[in-house]
């Protein structure tokens, strides 16, 4: 197994490292490879800028790791990686942070009904971009629902880094514990997104 530490930066104001971050960190390393079947799940916040990846090609090696807050399992040219997100917990470092300002790629978006989709070049990354629509659907759609809704879980088929001509087509909510949402390029059906509602 190989042990990296890594610096997040915190996103805008938040006080936590996002979803999309850690998705891309896991991945990174991989990126010019053929990577598929993407199965990436956030367990817990990170609060931490400071946390250490785990990685290897074997899923039992990640039994005795304690505290994951999050895992990505895929594969990598037909070769299977593991990759574990713990907390480093170092106090000492408070952390850099970066704007990001998502109102910059909704107003590029249409929501109708159960179907967000973008209709011009996002400004931000595949990941970002689709968690950004993401929320703001959810958010249009449950008005009523007290709490933040966060990115939990991705699904792709293949990696996808494609910054236009995205669509997300909303399909399930289970007592707002989670939704399930279609992940469209080009009207193609490349994965699944997932949401939990957090109570503030």
């Amino acid at each position: 197994m190989k042990v990296k530490q890594i610096e997040f930066q915190f996103k805008g104001a938040r006080n936590y490292i996002h979803g999309t971050d850690m998705f891309t960190t896991m991945l990174s390393g991989h990126t010019d490879t053929v990577i598929s079947n993407i199965r990436f799940a956030v367990h817990d916040f990170v609060y931490s800028p400071v946390c250490r990846l785990h990685v290897t090609e074997t899923k039992e090696a990640l039994n005795d790791i304690q505290d994951i807050r999050a895992r990505c399992q895929f594969d990598s040219n037909a070769t299977k990686c593991w990759v574990a997100l713990t907390q480093a917990n170092d106090n000492n470092v408070l952390g850099r942070r970066y704007d990001y300002d998502e109102k910059q790629l909704i107003s590029l978006c249409r929501i109708e009904q159960n179907i967000v989709s973008l209709t011009q070049l996002s400004p931000f990354t595949f990941i970002e971009s689709i968690v950004a629509m993401n929320k703001q659907m959810h958010q249009q759609m449950f008005p009523e629902a007290v709490g933040k809704w966060v990115f939990t879980r991705i699904e792709l088929n293949v990696f996808c880094n494609e910054r236009e001509n995205l669509a997300l087509h909303f399909k399930h909510n289970m007592n707002y514990r989670l939704t399930k949402t279609d992940i469209l390029v080009d009207g193609v059906k490349v994965g699944d997104l997932y949401f939990s509602l957090v109570k503030s």
